[in-house]
């Protein structure tokens, strides 16, 4: 069960005013195969613009020479992820055979061209299904207009009517079973549980994937406003509220679930790490545990450590981590050799052990080296997260060794 104890990103903010300081114009220079359609447009999509893979305000200009080029205005020495597409991530720019791309990196310092080749195109066909086992569409027409709901259920699950069964809760739903539905691939949740599951390290756990609101995703998962976002932040009470008020009940009235904050877990990455936290210490309540994987620790002033440091230590059981190069380069505004992000965990993991976190027993902070902020490597730390916060049978024997 999730045990109840009872004892930066960087502000990826364009700097639109005109005559900003520290700004960087990046101009994207790109060279598409000769297989691309004549009437078809390519679009810039990154962290910068939502990810949005066809939004018309960054939509590139073809030249006569045949390239294709946009120029954006950045803050100085903001790390930027991005790639190109024909207006859908079923149309995302690939590799030489196809395969799938990491996302492109670059640091805005001082006006720059990059000059880039697209080698390949996905070929629009539908996207490959990989959801395992028992995935179910959840339908609760009141969840935030209709929102996208996927539930995971543990093999097993129709065996025994008398059964219940704890709940993780996860953000960005969309890309936590199926790289059908993934905006930037898939945390893989359902296999890595169904092999943990099996062998006992972790307890027969119920996933509830809960979507984005897209557009409306860095409102929905910032607990604190920051300004200079571009666009609405600061509205996470609110969707923490409807996930509570309207989501959960139905969940619980739908499946056999352990409804108590004990076997209740809330998991997110980046902007969602930020509301895990937030739950956790707004809600202890219902949420008894909690997963932040590279949380945007540096977000509105850093104010998740604030939160720490402020307000009354929550009973539950912590996972945080973070990588060593979240933005694919050493980040260290404070020349320490020490990635930036990695500077903001470890004072946060300070800030908790003087709460009264005990490291081992209801918190875990994982450093994972050479790491980026991206879903492939929130996959690769999931089953550890999952370890610490639904430990099975397996981890009990180790325990008592």
């Amino acid at each position: 069960m999730c045990r109840r104890t009872l004892s930066p990103v960087f502000v990826l903010c364009l700097a639109l005013a005109a005559g900003a300081a520290e700004a960087a114009v990046v101009a994207f220079e790109v060279t598409v195969p000769a297989s691309t359609r004549p009437d078809a447009t390519v679009y810039l999509a990154g962290d910068f613009q939502g990810w949005s893979p066809g939004d018309a305000a960054w939509a590139m200009a073809r030249g006569a020479d045949g390239l294709w080029r946009y120029e954006a205005r950045f803050a100085d020495g903001q790390p930027l992820q991005f790639k190109f597409t024909l207006g859908g991530w079923d149309r995302v720019e690939k590799g030489m055979a196809g395969e799938e791309l990491s996302n492109r990196l670059h640091v805005a310092a001082g006006d720059t061209t990059l000059r880039l080749t697209v080698a390949n195109w996905a070929d629009g066909a539908p996207p490959v299904e990989t959801a395992t086992g028992d995935v179910r569409p959840f339908a609760v027409p009141e969840f935030l207009a209709g929102r996208r709901v996927w539930v995971w259920l543990p093999a097993g699950y129709d065996d025994d009517a008398s059964r219940r069964y704890p709940v993780l809760y996860m953000l960005d739903g969309q890309n936590v079973f199926n790289a059908a539905t993934s905006f930037a691939g898939e945390w893989e949740v359902d296999e890595s549980l169904a092999g943990l599951i099996a062998r006992g390290e972790v307890e027969p756990v119920i996933v509830v994937a809960v979507a984005n609101g897209q557009q409306l995703r860095a409102l929905e998962y910032t607990p604190w406003p920051e300004p200079s976002w571009r666009e609405p932040t600061g509205g996470a009470a609110g969707h923490l509220a409807a996930i509570i008020d309207i989501l959960k009940p139905a969940v619980d009235r739908a499946f056999r679930t352990q409804t108590g904050p004990e076997h209740t877990g809330l998991a997110g990455s980046s902007f969602g790490g930020l509301m895990a936290l937030h739950a956790a210490w707004s809600r202890p309540d219902v949420f008894g545990c909690a997963a932040a994987l590279s949380p945007s620790l540096g977000w509105s002033g850093r104010a998740p450590l604030a939160m720490v440091k402020a307000q009354p230590r929550p009973p539950v059981r912590l996972y945080v981590d973070m990588g060593t190069r979240e933005e694919g380069n050493l980040q260290d505004d404070d020349r320490n050799q020490v990635d930036d992000a990695i500077d903001d965990l470890r004072a946060l993991k300070d800030a908790l052990l003087r709460r009264g976190f005990t490291e081992g027993a209801d918190l875990l902070v994982v450093e994972d080296e050479a790491a980026r902020h991206h879903e492939s490597f929130w996959a690769r730390r999931f089953p550890g997260a999952a370890r610490f916060l639904f430990p099975g049978a397996a981890a009990a024997v180790d325990a008592r060794r």
